[in-house]
Parts: C-alpha cells; sequence; structure tokens
C-alpha cells in the first residue's frame, strides 16, 4: 500500500516555473489595454485578410482535426468507466457419429448459441478515472494549441502584410527618388553644356539612377515574394495582390502601444502556457493510474446464454450466471515498475517544458519591449536626421546653381537624403513589427476574427463541426 502512493509533480510547478516579480514595463502606465490596442492594430485590409486566414487556412483544420481526435480519445477512455454489454449470436454444423452400420451418424443438423453478457470494473482506487482526466486535459491542450496556432497564423499574416505595405511604399518612394534623381541629371547635363561642369558630374548622376532603378527591381521581387508567402498562408497556391494601403506612417499612428498589465496574467492568456501547463496535470494523472497498476482490480460479471436446434427456441432455455472476480498481478519481470518509472519520467520532461515555456515567454515580452523602445528612437533619430537632410540638399543645390561648390557635395547630399527616407520606412516597419511581436507575446493577435473563432473552439470544441467552424 506504501508503495501505491502517488507523488505528484504539481507540488513542484512553483519550485521551477516563477514567473519573475514585475516585468520591465518600459512604457507609459496610461496605455490602453492590450486587447483593445493589438485588435486596433493594422487596417481593414488586414481584417479582411484575417477573415480569410479564418475560413481557408489549412493549418487551422489540421489543429482543429487534432482537437476532433483529442476528444475522441477522451470519450474512448470514458467509456471505461461505464459498464459493457456484448450479444453474441452463433450458428453452428453439429454431427454425432453412432456405432450402428445401417446409420452411422446419431445425430446430424444445425444448432445456435446465443449470450449476452455484462461487465463493469469497479474504479475502487481511481486507475481508470484517472485516464479519463489525463484524457480530458490532454484535450484541453489540444484546443488551446489550436488558439495559439491561431494567433501564431494572425501575427504572421500581419507581419506580411506589413512587409508588403513596406514595399509598396518603398517603391512609390523609389519611384519619387527617381524622378528628382532625373531633375538633378538634366541640371548637370545643362551645366555641361554651358562649359561650367565637368563630364564626370553627369556620368555619376547617372550611376545613381541606375543604382535607384536596381533598387526598384529588388523592392518589386521582394513584393512578389511576400505576395505568395500571403498565398500561402491563405491556402492558395496563387499570388495574392491585396489593395493597397495608406502606408506605414497611418499604421502606426492608429495603432496604441498595448499595457502588460499583471505578471501574473501572463500565464492566463498565453495559450501556449496554458496548453503546456494542461499536460503536466496530464502527465500527472498517467502517473498517478500506473501507481494504481499495482492494486488489485475487482469486476462484475453476468452472463445469460442459451443453446437450442432451432434460432427461434434459444430464448426458451436459459442460463444465467452472476459473480464477481478479483484479480492481481503476483509477478510481472519488472513490467509494472519500468511503467511507473515511465510514467514519471514522463511528467517531469512536461514540468520542465512547461519551465522553459514560462522562460521563453518572459524572454519574448522582454525582447519586444527592447525592440520596440530602439525602433521608436531610431524612428525618431531618423526622422531629425532626414529634416536636416533636406535642408543641406536645398543650401548645397542652390551653392552649385551658383557656382560656388561642385556637384559632388550635391551628390553626396541627395544620396544622404534619399537614404535616410529609404532606412525611414525600414525603421516604421521594424517598429509595427515590434508592436506585433509584443501582442504575440502577449498573448494577443492583431485584429480580432481567428482569435474570436479559436475562442469559440476553446469554449466548446464540440459546438461547431470543422465545416462549419473553418
Amino acid at each position: 500500500m506504501l508503495g501505491c502512493t502517488h507523488t505528484s509533480v504539481l507540488e513542484r510547478i512553483p519550485e521551477v516555473a516563477q514567473p519573475p516579480a514585475e516585468f520591465d514595463r518600459g512604457m507609459e502606465m496610461e496605455v490602453p489595454e492590450a486587447p483593445g490596442a493589438c485588435g486596433a492594430l493594422g487596417d481593414q485590409t488586414l481584417r479582411e485578410l484575417q477573415d480569410r486566414l479564418a475560413g481557408q487556412s489549412f493549418d487551422l483544420q489540421a489543429a482543429w482535426s487534432r482537437v476532433a481526435a483529442a476528444d475522441a480519445r477522451a470519450r474512448e477512455s470514458g467509456a471505461y468507466l461505464m459498464p459493457r454489454l456484448d450479444a453474441t449470436l452463433a450458428g453452428n454444423d453439429l454431427t454425432f457419429p453412432s456405432s450402428g452400420i445401417v446409420n452411422p451418424f446419431l445425430f446430424q443438423g444445425a444448432a445456435y448459441d446465443a449470450s449476452l453478457a455484462a461487465s463493469f470494473e469497479i474504479d475502487l482506487w481511481g486507475r481508470l478515472r484517472n485516464r479519463e482526466l489525463a484524457a480530458l486535459l490532454e484535450t484541453e491542450a489540444s484546443v488551446h494549441d489550436l488558439r495559439s496556432l491561431a494567433i501564431t497564423l494572425s501575427s504572421v499574416l500581419a507581419e506580411v502584410w506589413f512587409g508588403i505595405v513596406a514595399e509598396q511604399e518603398l517603391i512609390a518612394l523609389l519611384g519619387s527618388q527617381q524622378r528628382t534623381s532625373e531633375r538633378f541629371l538634366e541640371l548637370t547635363q545643362l551645366r555641361f553644356g554651358q562649359g561650367l561642369g565637368p563630364a564626370q558630374d553627369i556620368g555619376r548622376q547617372r550611376e545613381q539612377l541606375l543604382s535607384l532603378q536596381g533598387q526598384i527591381d529588388l523592392a518589386r521581387g521582394r513584393l512578389e515574394s511576400l505576395e505568395f508567402q500571403l498565398a500561402a498562408l491563405l491556402g492558395s497556391a496563387e499570388r495574392q495582390t491585396p489593395g493597397r494601403s495608406p502606408g506605414l506612417g497611418p499604421l502606426l499612428a492608429g495603432a496604441d502601444r498595448p499595457g502588460l498589465g499583471e505578471p501574473a496574467q501572463l500565464l492566463e492568456r498565453r495559450p501556449d502556457l496554458v496548453a503546456a501547463r494542461r499536460r503536466v496535470e496530464a502527465a500527472d494523472r498517467r502517473a498517478a493510474a500506473a501507481v494504481k497498476e499495482w492494486l488489485p482490480s475487482l469486476s462484475l460479471n453476468a452472463l445469460v446464454s442459451g443453446r437450442a436446434l432451432e434460432i427461434f427456441d434459444v430464448l426458451n432455455d436459459l442460463v444465467r450466471q452472476i459473480g464477481g472476480s478479483a484479480a492481481q498481478s503476483v509477478y510481472a519481470s519488472g513490467g509494472r515498475r519500468a511503467r511507473i518509472d515511465q510514467a514519471y519520467a514522463a511528467a517531469e520532461e512536461s514540468l520542465y517544458s512547461y519551465a522553459q515555456s514560462l522562460v521563453n515567454a518572459v524572454g519574448e515580452v522582454q525582447t519586444a519591449l527592447a525592440v520596440g523602445r530602439s525602433s521608436r528612437e531610431l524612428v525618431a533619430n531618423l526622422q531629425e536626421r532626414l529634416r536636416e537632410a533636406r535642408r543641406v540638399l536645398l543650401l548645397t543645390s542652390e551653392s552649385y546653381r551658383e557656382g560656388a561648390t561642385d556637384y559632388l557635395n550635391v551628390l553626396t547630399a541627395l544620396l544622404s537624403q534619399q537614404g535616410l527616407e529609404q532606412a525611414l520606412i525600414d525603421a516604421r516597419r521594424q517598429q509595427l513589427a515590434s508592436r506585433l511581436q509584443l501582442c504575440r507575446a502577449l498573448g494577443f493577435a492583431p485584429g480580432t476574427s481567428v482569435e474570436r473563432l479559436a475562442a469559440r473552439m476553446a469554449a466548446d470544441p464540440r459546438a461547431a463541426g470543422a465545416g462549419d467552424a473553418l
């Protein structure tokens, strides 16, 4: 009996999976709550894409199938707690030989057997109940896996969309810079024709124009690649070309920075952490069931059977048997101990996996905060530098027209301004990505359609079929 005592691994969770006292908030206290801020991240086009993702993603459909399979396994485990009833009906051709010479067969014909057997294992020690609880916890974990996948896919979709917006804005900017550079080329050609500038100025400006054209080609290639990535997320092999967005600036202006809230809330709202916790609990229940195998099993049995030469006469003469049985394995060559050790090792593994998941989650939040701070500072720095670069280009251009400086200074100022304009687009994209990363680390998805779908499934995974939900 002492050897059948279960030592729960759940008691060790506070030792190995303890979040820090408080996170580095890194932002104003009066910012909106994370659900609203993350739900408002993006634009109308992104929300439409999220709706399509909810209805077309094969990954989400596969995850839902895993939930349905886990639910079926839980129902199968629960069935062992109920009585079992088996009915059989058999027909046989019977021949009884005799010792006579004239009639060598005493009897030859058909006989029928029918039986109805009922059995029920009394779960005195909770072995079967622990198995059912483990299966139910695995089902809940798979539901949270679905929610986690929905958040991940939603975040990846938003990141791809922000990349498309950035490339579209960069292509438009490069086109504008190309037109500006063409005007400077005309200026150098005019001054060369007037004998006021060397031919090298024309060559330098033409090379700068060719450089811009090469950047446009690269940006178009990246845009096409992102559009194919978008198609793959939406479960399509055809290239997706969504509508144009107002740009990164309006997206940033309309997106609030999410607040962290209490550190303990991270454990409650991140579905991957909840799933990992449920798997620890499931493994603990399986370990408890393995320990209970040391104890004897007790079953009740009932049997009603009959035999007749005619199938309709089977029920006329029935034999009834009612009894019980107890079974105890005496020697199994260490097999039971091996199963118990295996169950506890699996529970330990799930415990440490949960602890590492928590550490990773806290690290993701801290990383997103650090990247968000640096990206905001970078955007502010680039905006200030760009204002100075535009002023320098204006003054240098006027000096060049007056013959007070050579064209190399103008080209340097032009390249500096155009480089800063391009860097600002990339920095704004990084700033949006950092907010997206923070929302994902806090357990929220940009937009609400996919998250709402996953929450509906989490509330009752059997409420809707795969076709209805997805």
